[in-house]
């Protein structure tokens, strides 16, 4: 066969060097208990690799929704800056939750934590990573594989092994 070209293994993802979770995404598949959600998205993604700092944004719309005692943890998370500890933020109301989760993602080079896939924003999204989950009650189970969307309309899977290995070079 002249014409065919033979393909060699895919291309290995970019080293992730941070955690980036879609905190109104965790909270939004369901309202009861959205501190504790997040607390077990965040310690997942903590044990699963300790090394990356973890930085969770909810949307202004969603915090506003949760019951004033969850409100009042939110802010005091956002103001809470100790080295080690997940950093949140609140995206202002007048800013686009996605565009702030996938900028932040691609400035830092963070896996992005959110079953949203963004196909609304695929130019931000190009060279991000995102790993899906579900979450029902407080029981966490994370997707084997992630998706890098390599470029618009080019994603490719790759298996959370991979990223765990993958680390950035000193």
């Amino acid at each position: 066969m002249a014409g065919r070209k033979r393909r060699g293994p895919p291309p290995l993802p970019p080293p992730i060097a941070g955690i980036v979770i879609d905190g109104s995404n965790v909270i939004a598949s369901s309202r009861a208990r959205p501190i504790e959600r997040l607390d077990v998205v965040v310690s997942w993604f903590r044990a699963w690799r300790e090394d990356l700092p973890i930085q969770v944004f909810v949307d202004c719309t969603t915090a506003r929704r949760c019951r004033p005692d969850a409100q009042a943890v939110l802010r005091a998370r956002c103001e809470d800056v100790t080295p080690g500890r997940a950093r949140y933020a609140v995206v202002p109301l007048e800013e686009m939750a996605d565009e702030v989760v996938l900028r932040h993602a691609r400035a830092h080079a963070a896996l992005v934590v959110s079953n949203d896939r963004f196909f609304d924003h695929e130019e931000l999204r190009k060279n991000v990573i995102t790993v899906q989950f579900t979450l029902a009650d407080l029981d966490l189970a994370v997707y084997d594989e992630a998706t890098w969307f390599r470029s618009p309309g080019t994603a490719q899977r790759v298996p959370m092994d991979v990223l765990r290995e993958r680390r950035a070079s000193a």
